[in-house]
């Protein structure tokens, strides 16, 4: 066998085996960089919605009114922070008696986050504002919502026992026993509200009133009572300026009720009499005069003092006592 190189061209083509080796290298290469190329992009899409999760939870965390939620909502749809974004808008709404705005964000709020944390407690929260609000129908359709998309569950019994209330309030008894009895037999195992559905059929059973009734008449007085006592008369006792005076003050006597002139004005004391002249040796010393007691002053009128509460009595006599006559002079 010659060692020169051979013309053949189908000498140098690699064999079969060399094919499918390359051929499976070339797909490893590819399905290689498909890979790389997916966890780059699923590391930039995490990336960016970790970036975008906490630019929303940024911005819900500053939202203190109806319009900071509105432009949660409006700037980060569909997100985590959205969903608690709605759900602040109904309280805040619910809070200042806007009733029907409260609604209509708990129905945006259940219509776009079926995953949310808060899905199932809201569910049954629409059901009991609309209640609240008196209307019926939709609180009715929103309770059977509870029981078909939660069945089985703890909220959905309660709602079977909410819908045989309405009914009882309505005045359904047999379709409110109905209801009770659902709820402690179509939910095997849940016992949460087990009790108040059997206090209710036991409530029904004894004609207990579905409304309030008015109260008894008050009784009416008896004819032959007591009468009571007459009030006590009011006495003011402060009857002068200062508070009860003792005393009462008469003030400057009148005119009228000055003693004529030559009576003392003191009852004790006699009025003073004036020495008689010396006698003169050459003429008999006369005789003291008598004297005439003085005549006693005319009576004086009697003064009327008022009697009252806050002052004493005060006695006054009728008449001026009469002077006592001065001693006569001894005789030198």
């Amino acid at each position: 066998m010659s060692n020169e190189p051979s013309n053949n061209p189908a000498a140098f083509e690699p064999s079969a085996q060399e094919q499918a080796l390359n051929g499976q290298f070339k797909k490893i290469l590819l399905l290689f960089g498909v890979i790389v190329a997916g966890l780059a992009a699923y590391g930039v899409i995490q990336h960016n919605a970790r970036t975008a999760a906490e630019a929303a939870a940024e911005a819900f965390t500053g939202a203190k009114t109806v319009d900071d939620c509105d432009l949660v909502v409006k700037k980060h749809p569909g997100t985590p922070a959205a969903a608690n974004a709605l759900l602040l808008k109904a309280t805040l709404h619910w809070e200042k008696n806007e009733k029907s705005s409260s609604v209509e964000a708990l129905k945006a709020y259940l219509a776009g986050h079926k995953d949310h944390a808060f899905y199932k407690e809201t569910l049954l929260t629409l059901a009991t504002r609309l209640e609240a609000m008196g209307e019926k129908s939709e609180a009715k359709a929103a309770y059977e919502r509870v029981i078909s998309e939660l069945a089985g569950s703890e909220l959905a019994q309660l709602s079977q026992l909410r819908l045989g209330d309405m009914l009882w309030a309505d005045g359904k008894e047999e379709e409110a026993k109905k209801a009770y009895e659902e709820a402690g037999s179509k939910y095997p195992g849940v016992t949460a509200f087990e009790g108040e559905s059997k206090t209710r059929l036991e409530w029904i059973a004894a004609n207990l009133p579905t409304k309030e009734v008015d109260p008894p008449p008050a009784p009416k007085p008896d004819p032959k009572a007591a009468p009571a006592s007459p009030a006590l008369p009011n006495i003011k006792l402060n009857s002068v300026e200062g508070g009860i005076s003792p005393t009462i003050k008469l003030g400057d006597a009148p005119a009228m009720l000055q003693p004529p002139a030559g009576v003392p004005t003191s009852p004790t004391a006699p009025a003073p009499i004036s020495a008689p002249p010396a006698a003169t040796p050459s003429t008999p010393k006369p005789a003291a005069p008598a004297l005439e007691p003085a005549k006693p002053a005319s009576a004086a009128p009697k003064l009327e003092v008022p009697k009252s509460a806050t002052s004493p009595a005060v006695q006054v006599p009728a008449t001026l006592p009469a002077p006592v006559p001065a001693a006569p002079t001894p005789k030198p």
